[in-house]
């Protein structure tokens, strides 16, 4: 089809705010990992206790997972969830 085109999906940003010493926080990280060879995204893994605005956010709720921004984490963490959030970022790009 002449004038046709289709826009390539762009990759979803995923950020994970976690702590050390918190084993939530690294089945989150562990779990991310492992998606991120069936979807492809973005981590980026941030200390809560690092950051002043996002320890006054989430500390009281480590592990956080964002998707573009958007926060996703369910508990007990749930990976049908976490891959059917991350495939419908790149549907909506």
């Amino acid at each position: 089809m002449v004038g046709a085109w289709r826009q390539t999906p762009s990759i979803p940003t995923v950020i994970l705010y976690s702590r050390a010493g918190c084993p939530p926080c690294q089945q989150a990280k562990t779990l991310l990992r492992a998606l991120r060879h069936d979807v492809p995204f973005t981590l980026m893994v941030r200390d809560v206790d690092r950051d002043e605005q996002a320890r006054a956010t989430y500390s009281d709720r480590v592990p956080v997972i964002l998707i573009n921004g958007q926060d996703v984490r369910s508990d007990p963490l749930d990976e049908t969830a976490l891959r059917r959030a991350l495939k419908a970022a790149i549907e909506r790009t």
